[in-house]
């Protein structure tokens, strides 16, 4: 058995198989990372995380929502990241060339808009996005725009609470048993 959403319910599910003995497998809230160290190679690693981390406007259980960066390929994959980033087409997901649909809803948005807030009042540095689109195309829904943050640390809660929706920390590290 799995489940997948709130600590709360969660909870509940986990004592209810508990008293059973069944196996229960438990997702409540990812802050899933991709790792990439100075060796990686750069075109597969960029390819992954950016369709990790937009792919589903960051609205799934398993969307890449922080990628830790070794220190010696940091500032290349940053600098072309962001600059992919830019690029991506934002609008309504059943149209082909759209590579970023709408979040689900108002409240999605603003929970987007909130902890960019939060991570930049923590020090994180806004790199790209980090605003709702609401002009011409996008007056009709619920668009946020593909959204990477530098400079954040693990202590960081947009390190460590799910933002569900398409907002990446990147977070540097020196050696593989940091990350």
């Amino acid at each position: 058995t799995s489940f997948t959403g709130s600590r709360e319910v969660g909870s509940l599910v986990a004592q209810g198989a508990a008293s059973s003995f069944k196996p229960v497998s438990l997702e409540m809230g990812g802050k899933n990372a991709q790792i990439v160290m100075d060796d990686a190679n750069l075109e597969l690693a960029l390819e992954g995380a950016l369709w990790g981390a937009f792919g589903t406007t960051g609205q799934r259980c398993t969307a890449t929502s922080r990628i830790l960066l070794q220190k010696g390929i940091a500032e290349k994959f940053t600098t072309e990241f962001v600059a992919r980033a830019k690029k991506l087409v934002v609008g309504n997901g059943l149209e082909a060339a759209v590579e970023v649909g709408p979040q689900v809803n108002e409240w999605q948005i603003e929970t987007s808009i909130k902890y960019v807030a939060i991570a930049q009042a923590e020090g994180a540095k806004l790199l790209t996005g980090g605003h709702p689109l609401t002009e011409g195309i996008y007056a009709h829904g619920t668009y946020f725009e593909p959204t990477v943050l530098g400079g954040v640390t693990p202590g960081m809660r947009v390190a460590r609470e799910e933002v569900f929706g398409p907002v990446v920390s990147l977070i540097e590290f020196e050696s593989f048993e940091q990350a």
